[in-house]
């Protein structure tokens, strides 16, 4: 990876904090807004993120992987993975998700937990099953050992931080012993796409209020047009004119709810010159106008 690349794809690294380095875990809560059809914005970041569904349904996309989940469903994010979530228009999704450290289950010393269950998955030999839609007893300990995480780190009473770990321990266990021992790691190819669509749409959160072509992007990446479009489109499922438009009209909407500027100068400051072809963008992901849109988000 590039420096170029390397600056852009950790433009992309998540800023929440997950935790502290006394007890590095979080667990956060969250509702989709269902208008849109992206939920959850591309982002990575150095935990180990499990997340459960709880109300309605979504896809969850993992480097080039997607998963269709539903209420129920136990997605594993593997540190350092480029993900994202997407849904359709007006059907929720919510899930809460618990965000650790692998430093969390470190030993004090290199025993035998340490190198045959700990480092055999930070070092990609061992590979855990990313989408669980729970049915047998295992994968239902699963999910009551997750759910009992939430509640307790809500809670925080006395020592809670001893029942969160004794209950990640627990979870490694499970998903150790059903995990996939004979896959492989991530092909060179594959690194190639993920690094470029990272950077790609870094790029384009960047510049969205600037004129974005694709011969600009092929020139930037070193990167034919066609193979440029078809790595996009296999990672994202959106083309990038697509992808460029979704976000656009995503920033223009926090413009109309957030300011006073006329439409004619939002179009303007999203990267939309013409205000017709705004219009119609607008219509198409919103359903509505954005007059519409900014009177119904200021009654």
């Amino acid at each position: 990876m590039g420096k170029r690349e390397y600056q852009q794809y950790n433009l992309l690294r998540e800023q929440m904090p997950h935790g502290d380095v006394m007890f590095p875990l979080m667990v956060h809560n969250f509702s989709t807004d269902c208008r849109f059809e992206e939920r959850v914005s591309c982002h990575w970041h150095d935990e180990i993120e499990i997340l459960v569904v709880t109300n309605g349904r979504a896809q969850v996309h993992i480097n080039n992987r997607s998963y269709d989940v539903q209420k129920g469903s136990i997605i594993f994010i593997p540190p350092a993975h480029l993900h994202y979530m997407t849904g359709i228009e007006g059907i929720p999704f919510d899930f809460f998700a618990v965000v650790f450290h692998e430093n969390l289950l470190d030993s004090s010393v290199n025993d035998i937990i340490q190198q045959k269950y700990i480092d055999i998955v930070k070092e990609s030999e061992l590979f855990f099953p990313e989408c669980i839609n729970p049915s047998s007893e295992w994968e239902k300990e699963l999910s009551d050992s997750l759910v009992r995480i939430r509640d307790v780190f809500e809670k925080k009473e006395s020592a809670f931080q001893l029942l969160i770990k004794s209950a990640i321990y627990n979870i490694w266990y499970l998903l150790y012993n059903h995990s996939d021992k004979d896959a492989l790691s991530s092909s060179k190819s594959e690194e190639f796409r993920v690094t470029l669509t990272k950077s790609i749409i870094e790029y384009i959160k960047t510049n969205y209020d600037a004129g974005i072509s694709l011969p600009e992007l092929s020139r930037i990446y070193s990167v034919s047009e066609g193979h440029l479009c078809r790595v996009f489109k296999a990672m994202t499922k959106m083309s990038i004119v697509e992808y460029i438009n979704f976000y656009r009209i995503s920033k223009s909407t926090e413009l109309l709810r957030t300011t006073g500027k006329d439409i004619g100068e939002v179009a303007g400051m999203t990267g939309f010159n013409n205000i017709s072809y705004y219009n119609k963008i607008f219509r198409r992901y919103m359903h509505m106008t954005p007059s519409q849109y900014r009177k119904m988000n200021s009654e």
